[in-house]
């Protein structure tokens, strides 16, 4: 099988994540897709200027202004109560879409068992602090083989 790129494996730990941080199942899923665009936007910061910081400044002019509290600890923005990342919303369906639909159940189901595993292990003192999650989690685990 050909290698399983980044963006996948960020989407489905973060979804574990929440998970194991107590958030309901369709909830992480939305988180998980949400931080893994998040990191993908950062990563191609020098493409897309600071679009996004104008996105979120234009919401809060329209009257719809986001809510910074509901998703703190990943440090996500919620609008409508869905995360909120790059002037749009994510669901579950996000998710399902990405992972499921684009790599096909069976290697979605082993991205999936991977992510669980290594959010298991994981002390919860890293999964709260953003910092310590994409250096301790993300950098050592991003390009493991499934």
């Amino acid at each position: 099988m050909a290698r399983v790129p980044r963006f996948p494996k960020m989407a489905a730990l973060q979804k574990f994540r929440a998970l194991r941080l107590g958030y309901p199942p369709e909830e992480a899923e939305a988180i998980g897709i949400a931080q893994a665009t998040k990191y993908a936007i950062f990563k191609n910061l020098h493409l897309y200027g600071r679009r996004t910081e104008r996105a979120a400044r234009s919401w809060a002019r329209k009257g719809r202004p986001l809510d910074l509290e509901k998703y703190a600890t990943f440090q996500l923005a919620a609008l409508d109560g869905r995360p909120f990342v790059g002037g749009r919303t994510y669901t579950d369906e996000d998710y399902k879409r990405a992972i499921f639909v684009r790599y096909g159940e069976e290697t979605a189901k082993r991205i999936e068992n991977w992510a669980q595993k290594i959010i298991e292990a994981t002390p919860e003192d890293w999964l709260r602090d953003e910092r310590k999650f994409f250096k301790n989690v993300w950098v050592v685990h991003r390009d493991d083989p499934l």
